[in-house]
């Protein structure tokens, strides 16, 4: 007689893991950052500084811009200064012109070649004085108003009087802007500290449910699939970002900057989540746990993520340089967004070939849930280019709103998606490896049957 089948446990790739996940962190951290946002008290304003070089033969250097705020309803104010920085000093002071556009008119203004001829369609004008000695100048204030709709507003600083000698001088300039209500925040940035402490409270309360799941379906499995845990993982990434990226924001309402670490690292932390993410719903559809109960041949799989991921962090360093450059309205604005958005439709290519190809090799109930399973991945592949396009039909103040929110939804949603996909016994369940049993004639997670 056929010997009898033995099981032995694989010591790597698509076995279980038998610790249970940790607690969650409980909401504390939410309600802490909650009650901070409560005690803190306003900043001056938003406290924009760097270095700009300006002056020289070269016409483009004659003219810069220096940054660009979003005013409500009502009269905002804004003041600057600069000094040397290279020279160390000059023989005698500077005065430069501080120029003030409309968002109306910037599009034009950027669009004529001659820079000296853009100072005519500037709103407000105002000289700044280089101080000689290289200490910090005067501080140089206005205000502006509108009260039909809020208005972005752009600063440019010109040296097209050769106020300064022939040659590129290098300045740090501090620009401050507030509202009439004395809040700091841009227009676009309105309510955003309040919508990311909410998603951080809900996110927390997430986390807590997943987890109780998790160890419930432990108990009842006898462990905790490698897909789950690398979900648990990209949430918890994911939720890490987020607290950052709360304590920039309540940061930047305290004093108008910010901790810029924090923000770099939660951009960061983002798309690490995503790409894991991303990697994990092409790995299941080019058949992990549906055609095979461990990655064997897909190991191929984790260097192409890597590599994904180093481009996506390669981006979000790219971005930052830019991040307050005069078309920038969001973090994912210009050529940043667009390169992400051709990665997502690659990515998105991959992933239907992928369903496709894992269609083709299995039976009737396998292809009925890799249906769903594609219209559910399509909806996930296809969110960020939608929102982006989408983010696009609004005024440039309000389009930051629209695409933070706009993430966070899109992210709270794929998480709901995949817990509720992993941890329910739905179709995945039913046609995946994380059904098999120890009965006889079923194979567990983790185990084989050999002749």
């Amino acid at each position: 007689p056929a010997a009898a089948p033995r099981r032995r446990r694989r010591s790597q790739g698509g076995g279980p893991v038998k610790t249970l996940l940790p607690p969650p962190p409980p909401m504390i951290i939410a309600v802490v950052l909650a009650l901070g946002l409560a005690l803190l008290p306003a900043a001056e304003g938003k406290l924009q500084t760097g270095p700009l070089r300006i002056a020289g033969p070269k016409k483009d250097n004659q003219w810069k811009y220096v940054s660009k705020f979003g005013y409500g309803l009502g009269t905002g104010n804004f003041q600057m200064r600069v000094k040397l920085q290279s020279p160390k000093t000059i023989a005698a002071e500077a005065k430069l012109n501080f120029e003030v556009f409309l968002d109306e008119d910037w599009v034009e203004v950027e669009a004529m070649e001659d820079v000296c001829r853009r100072g005519a369609r500037a709103r407000q004008r105002r000289e700044i004085v280089v101080n000689p000695s290289g200490e910090w100048g005067e501080w140089v204030n206005g205000s502006l108003g509108q009260s039909v709709r809020p208005h972005i507003w752009y600063f440019a600083l010109s040296d097209c009087n050769a106020s300064l000698q022939n040659f590129t001088h290098r300045l740090r300039f501090e620009f401050h802007a507030t509202q009439e209500s004395g809040s700091e925040f841009s227009i676009e940035m309105k309510g955003m500290l309040t919508a990311n402490i909410i998603f951080l409270a809900g996110f927390s309360f997430f986390i807590w449910v997943f987890s109780k799941h998790t160890m419930h379906f432990s108990r009842s499995a006898g462990a905790v699939h490698p897909v789950i845990w690398t979900l648990s993982v990209a949430m918890i990434v994911q939720y890490v970002a987020q607290v950052f990226h709360s304590i920039h924001l309540m940061r930047y309402y305290y004093d108008g900057y910010g901790v810029k670490a924090l923000e770099v690292l939660s951009e960061i932390l983002f798309m690490l989540a995503q790409v894991t993410q991303t990697s994990l719903l092409i790995l299941i559809a080019l058949g992990y746990t549906l055609l095979q109960s461990r990655i064997g041949e897909l190991d191929l799989m984790i260097p192409m993520c890597f590599m994904v991921g180093v481009i996506h962090i390669m981006l979000v360093g790219f971005g930052k340089i830019k991040d307050d450059a005069a078309y920038k309205y969001h973090e994912n604005e210009g050529v940043v967004g667009w390169i992400l958005l051709v990665m997502r439709i690659l990515l998105y290519v991959w992933f239907l070939w992928a369903v496709q190809s894992s269609a083709a090799e299995g039976g009737n109930r396998l292809r009925n849930f890799l249906r769903q399973f594609r219209a559910a991945g399509s909806a996930y592949f296809l969110a960020y280019p939608g929102l982006f396009l989408f983010t696009k039909c609004f005024a440039p103040y309000w389009q930051h709103a629209v695409m933070s929110i706009g993430l966070m939804c899109m992210q709270m949603g794929s998480n709901l998606w995949l817990a509720s996909l992993f941890l329910t016994r739905g179709e995945y369940f039913k046609v995946s490896t994380l059904s098999s049993s120890d009965l006889p004639g079923g194979t567990k997670i983790g185990l084989v049957k050999e002749e």
